[in-house]
């Protein structure tokens, strides 16, 4: 800093404490450009640059450009004209809060001006004729309170706006400036806006007869009442299209002036009848001010209208079928249509009939003079069209062209011709299937057709006869199968199933026809004989539960005719439980064991076999054994089958203190269990203590019997119980207390009147108890 001036160093120390005073209360409206400070607070008008040598520099390097838009335009008066302004940087980018000032010579008023921002101040009208705003951050939509969303307009970042309205006629010239753009050739426009109390109409595109002529009328009247306006200029230009001239100068560019009821009219014509559209370029121009007789009009509006030049124009079509066979009847359909966009008058169609057909009808009626076959049609209107049905036959093989021509009264004139190939189909059927077949065993035929010919053969139908014992599902007989068509060495086979219902030698024959007479025929005979089957399955009569019951089925064909498709079910009861099958038998839902034999020959027999165990006590169970074969066979076989129960026990004793000693106490519980399939009857159980014990007491489901003692030692029984069912137990105690030391043995025996053998053999059951001396008493 020594080598700064002091009035200079003065004046940026004033500066920046003047910005640091004023920036403290927050309201700045001059934006700052480091290092560049502007002054705080309103906006100063002749101040929008820093002070100092900033003032001469390019403080804001980053905008380079300013762009105004509309730069020229025409507005009636009292209406309102928005003008909108963008700052660019050197990238094309727009430039956020930059100011933009507005100042307006001429006619009208500035009436508004883009107020964005938070602060007051940011941007506002100084006074009519002088503004100043600062471009926007954010885009907005500035709408004009009417409710009419199409006049609204949008404002994008570094984009501000002004608005300017003149109450009367003139110009208006609104300079705008961007005072932060250094380069004075880039920072203003000059925008120019002439008021006029004037609106206009001009003509609406037209269409019109090629040939003729068409005025144009522009209409204009004032804006402010709706009155004519009269000495108004308005310039007509042909642009483009077919040659034509303007009256009655006939040059390509005129003036007309708007009359009393303010139209300005010019005829347009055609130097030659031809098609096209004119494009006619359109100006009005006010009239020079009164004050300046000799000023020069100004160019108010622009806008363009189209002639479009339009006549009739006449097509014709004519179509037939691709391919016809000879013998039959050709139809051609010939369609006259006004391609153009005006009517035509009346017309005459001719055709000649070409040799290899003979023309039969029509419609409507032809005249007909020899081969001349005429009609006259009436007027066309524009797009529409006259169709004629004319019908001829094929005499011939070969092709065959038919020509057919228009002709207008206006001297328009069309042609089209049509080409059909007359062909001569043929039609070949063959039938086949197999020679041998079985009562109740759908039978399949096929049946073949072609056509050998050179050309198609239509509505090609089979007719499918064959005799009482054969059966079709329809129930009809014959059966109709329609092909349709069939073109040239084409084949095309159809199947056919037929179901016999008695044994014997049944023919099957088809008719085959088409169209233009086509026939042939075949037959297929098939000897039919009736199948037999049988089955049979054994198996045991009585089984135990628990045990295992084998049952074997043997399935036989006892005919001349091989079987197919044989299956064999076997339906096993609940009672049973599937254990496995042979030849790979599969059990399925439902308890059913199923083999899939396939075919048995004539005289042949197949062998299965299936394994189950028996579950439940039945006195009669049933297994089903069913065979089934193709055409409705089927034989069932069965087998019966008693499951018995068996009583089964289980006995159990145990002790509850081993060892003891002499004077102690134990007891034995017994526990008797019926483990088999049928509850025991008289059930008894005897206990015997051993001589070196002493009964105390005993227990169980009946009251014991105490029997005198034996040489083994003291009895016990315990009467029979009634009934013990399957899986239930019997629960016995026996308390004693031990005399003499020793391996001492208690014994348990059960008989049973379920098991007579028990009566002398019984069930016996021991339990070891050791007993041991008592201490010595060594203290004595």
């Amino acid at each position: 800093m020594g080598g700064m001036r002091p009035h200079l160093l003065f004046q940026l120390l004033l500066t920046v404490s003047l910005a640091a005073f004023t920036g403290c209360f927050g309201v700045t409206q001059n934006p700052s450009y480091f290092p560049h400070l502007l002054p705080s607070g309103d906006i100063i008008r002749t101040h929008a640059k820093p002070p100092g040598i900033s003032y001469f520099s390019n403080f804001d390097p980053h905008a380079v450009k300013l762009e105004v838009r509309p730069l020229e335009g025409t507005n009636p008066v009292q209406t309102l004209h928005v003008v909108i302004a963008t700052v660019y940087d050197e990238c094309g980018k727009p430039r956020r809060a930059r100011r933009v000032e507005w100042m307006l010579e001429g006619v009208g008023n500035i009436v508004e001006v883009d107020e964005s921002g938070f602060f007051p101040g940011r941007g506002y009208k100084v006074d009519n004729r002088y503004a100043v705003s600062y471009t926007d951050y954010k885009e907005h939509t500035i709408t004009r309170g009417n409710n009419n969303p199409n006049d609204d307009f949008v404002i994008r970042p570094g984009q501000s706006w002004c608005v300017i309205s003149s109450a009367v006629e003139g110009d208006s010239h609104l300079t705008v400036y961007a005072p932060e753009i250094a380069n004075w050739d880039n920072n203003r426009v000059v925008v120019s806006k002439h008021w006029v109390d004037a609106e206009w109409i001009m003509p609406a595109p037209a269409a019109v007869r090629a040939g003729t002529q068409h005025t144009l009328i522009t209409q204009v009247f004032r804006h402010t009442d709706r009155q004519p306006l009269t000495n108004y200029r308005v310039r007509y230009r042909i642009l483009d299209g077919p040659p034509a001239f303007l009256l009655p100068s006939q040059t390509q560019e005129a003036v007309a002036v708007s009359d009393l009821s303010g139209n300005a009219a010019m005829t347009l014509g055609q130097v030659t009848q031809t098609y096209g559209i004119n494009r006619i370029g359109i100006e009005i121009v006010r009239p020079p001010d009164p004050c300046s007789p000799s000023g020069a009009g100004i160019i108010i509006g622009r806008g363009e209208t189209t002639v479009e030049w339009i006549a009739p124009a006449i097509g014709l079509n004519i179509t037939g079928p691709p391919s016809v066979a000879v013998g039959q009847e050709v139809p051609f359909t010939i369609m006259a249509t006004n391609t153009g966009k005006v009517d035509t008058q009346s017309m005459t169609v001719r055709s000649t009939v070409p040799e290899g057909l003979q023309y039969l009808r029509s419609d409507p009626p032809a005249v007909v003079d020899g081969a001349q076959l005429a009609w006259t049609l009436g007027a066309l209107g524009a797009g529409q069209s006259h169709n004629i049905q004319a019908v001829y036959r094929a005499s011939r093989v070969g092709p065959v062209t038919n020509c057919a021509n228009v002709t207008t009264a206006e001297g328009l004139r069309a042609e089209n011709c049509a080409t059909t190939q007359i062909t001569a189909p043929q039609l070949k059927v063959m039938k086949t299937g197999p020679t041998n077949g079985t009562v109740g065993v759908p039978i399949t035929y096929q049946i073949t057709v072609t056509n050998p010919g050179n050309g198609p053969a239509s509505n090609v139908v089979l007719s499918d006869e064959f005799d009482a014992g054969l059966e079709h599902e329809s129930r009809a007989n014959p059966v109709e199968l329609k092909i349709g068509t069939l073109g040239p060495n084409e084949t095309r086979t159809v199947t056919l199933a037929l179901t016999p219902r008695q044994a014997g030698r049944l023919v099957n024959r088809v008719a085959a026809s088409a169209d233009g007479g086509l026939k042939d025929q075949a037959e297929h005979p098939v000897t039919v004989q009736v199948a037999r089957m049988s089955i049979n399955m054994s198996g045991p009569a009585l089984r135990y539960v628990k045990k295992e019951a084998v049952y074997d089925i043997k399935v036989a064909n006892q005919g001349d005719v091989p079987l197919t498709n044989v299956i064999v079910r076997e339906q096993l009861p609940m009672e049973l439980g599937f254990v496995r099958a042979s030849d790979g038998g599969q059990l399925t839902e439902g308890q059913v064991v199923i083999w899939n034999v396939g075919t048995l020959e004539p005289r042949q027999e197949k062998g299965l076999q299936v394994t189950a165990t028996c579950q439940r006590i039945v006195p009669k169970a049933i297994c089903l054994a069913t065979a089934t074969a193709d055409g409705g066979l089927q034989v069932q076989a069965e087998s019966a089958i008693e499951i018995l129960g068996i009583p089964a026990f289980r006995l159990e004793v145990v002790d509850t203190d081993d060892p003891i000693m002499v004077g102690g106490k134990t007891s034995y519980k017994i526990a008797v269990t019926n483990t088999g399939t049928l509850a025991g009857k008289g059930v008894e159980i005897t206990a015997i203590v051993p001589k070196q014990m002493k009964l105390l007491n005993a227990t169980g489901p009946t009251k014991p019997v105490i029997e005198q003692p034996g040489a083994d030692g003291q009895r016990i029984k315990f009467p029979a119980v009634d009934s013990l069912e399957p899986q239930q137990t019997a629960n016995y105690s026996v308390d004693v207390e031990a005399l003499q030391a020793g391996d001492l043995r208690f014994k348990v025996e059960l008989r049973s009147e379920s098991n007579p053998q028990t009566k002398t053999d019984p069930i016996i059951e021991e339990e070891s108890t050791i007993v041991y001396p008592p201490k010595p008493n060594n203290g004595g």
